[in-house]
């Protein structure tokens, strides 16, 4: 398949990458599971050791969902080779190291680094489980260095769009055990405006009856998880995503792990979007059952969810802007 690509460190060309891939061991249990994929761990034969994370997409028979299913991986693919171009690798984002087209399954595998987890979403449900919450330092960390990976994206001229809880994973080494790592890049777009064509070009190359297009039907829908939506995605629909709509997630996200739940959460549908357009977020006071969360890390969240992208902290003056905050300032 067109979108199919190994790096030297996994194999030198794809006949070889294919036999690596066939010669690895998996977990039983599923690491993950999204809408259109599962993700196992996998052994390598001669160390013994878990060393890698497949991610494996059965393709659906029907044509037309076979052909989305088949844009998701194409973006993820293009993402993940545009990444894989870059030296050094950009901190804070999942390393790919093959994308490959398993005919046996009819299935496409991304081969990836391993990250042993929890994702965020997990995290957060232990804590909460065990009678616990996050304390500020810690989500001040995480915070830190997923907006450092989305400034690596944008500077690339990638958008992440689906920026949320689960798809920020736990990848702990020895000298830093709340590093984190986005994963699942299969909904990025290019930025607006950039001059950015590593998602465009892909998909041309997949159907190339879409080349000199903007993205086609999928450029006339929004993506993304409804309780990280920003704002002007709800006013405007697509043509309003921008770097700001992936800051707007980043507050989303931070208030997610500081509160236990979504600033917008409600037990439907119309009921979130509703709130992401009417209401402002709860910052419940320690007093009132709430977490210990200091002014500037309040003031922080706010300034990433404010409705207008123009004034939402980052909207113009980018990463730089997010990471010199106060309420992200380094102790």
């Amino acid at each position: 398949m067109q979108f199919c690509f190994t790096v030297p460190e996994f194999a030198n060309d794809m006949d070889a990458a294919l036999t690596r891939y066939n010669s690895l061991s998996f977990d039983k249990d599923d690491k993950g599971i999204g809408s259109i994929s599962r993700v196992l761990a996998a052994t390598c034969p001669t160390s013994r050791k878990r060393c890698f994370a497949a991610k494996l997409v059965p393709l659906p028979s029907g044509a037309h969902e076979r052909c989305q299913v088949l844009q998701r991986v194409a973006r993820e693919s293009a993402v993940a080779q545009a990444l894989a171009a870059q030296q050094p690798f950009p901190q804070g984002l999942v390393r790919h190291y093959a994308c490959l087209y398993d005919p046996g399954a009819d299935a496409v595998v991304l081969v990836m680094q391993l990250c042993e987890g929890p994702n965020l979403a997990e995290l957060r449900r232990q804590q909460r489980e065990s009678g616990g919450r996050l304390p500020e330092a810690r989500v001040k960390h995480m915070a830190r260095q997923v907006a450092a990976a989305l400034g690596h994206m944008h500077g690339l001229g990638l958008l992440c769009v689906d920026l949320k809880a689960e798809n920020v994973m736990l990848a702990p080494t020895e000298q830093d055990p709340d590093r984190v790592l986005l994963v699942d890049f299969d909904l990025c777009r290019d930025l607006p405006g950039s001059g950015s064509t590593t998602c465009t070009d892909m998909l041309a190359r997949l159907d190339p009856a879409t080349a000199g297009q903007t993205g086609g039907a999928d450029s006339e829908r929004v993506w993304g998880t409804a309780e990280y939506l920003a704002y002007e995605l709800l006013q405007e629909g697509p043509s309003a995503y921008s770097p700001a709509s992936d800051w707007w997630a980043l507050g989303v996200l931070t208030y997610e792990l500081l509160y236990g739940r979504p600033p917008y959460s409600a037990p439907t549908l119309d009921g979130v979007l509703h709130r992401i357009t009417h209401h402002s977020p709860p910052f419940t006071p320690p007093e009132e059952g709430g977490p210990r969360v200091s002014g500037t890390m309040v003031q922080f969240i706010r300034a990433l969810l404010r409705h207008r992208p123009e004034i939402r902290l980052g909207g113009r003056g980018g990463v730089e802007e997010v990471l010199s905050h106060p309420g992200l300032a380094q102790s």
